[in-house]
């Protein structure tokens, strides 16, 4: 799949953006950005990931697994099709 680029607008306080501005050379900004975007997105996604472990091996969660499982088997029942 081809790699595909979008533009955005965001908001940043005045004097951080012209630091930044000031700072990182005009080429660079967006890679910069990307860089920091990739980073945000890693940590809040193994944040998730931390989360879920903790649902899924903590005994305090076990009655919600088990609850879970029952409702697992309604996916399939056709009941969405009446």
């Amino acid at each position: 799949m081809a790699a595909t680029t979008l533009r955005a607008s965001y908001t940043i306080a005045a004097p951080i953006l012209q630091r930044f501005n000031a700072v990182v050379p005009h080429g660079e900004r967006s890679r910069v950005m990307e860089n920091l975007m990739k980073q945000a997105l890693a940590e809040r996604e193994a944040e998730l990931e931390r989360t879920a472990e903790v649902y899924m091996t903590d005994p305090a969660f076990a009655n919600c697994r088990e609850d879970v499982k029952l409702w697992d088997v309604t996916v399939s029942d056709g009941l969405e099709n009446l």
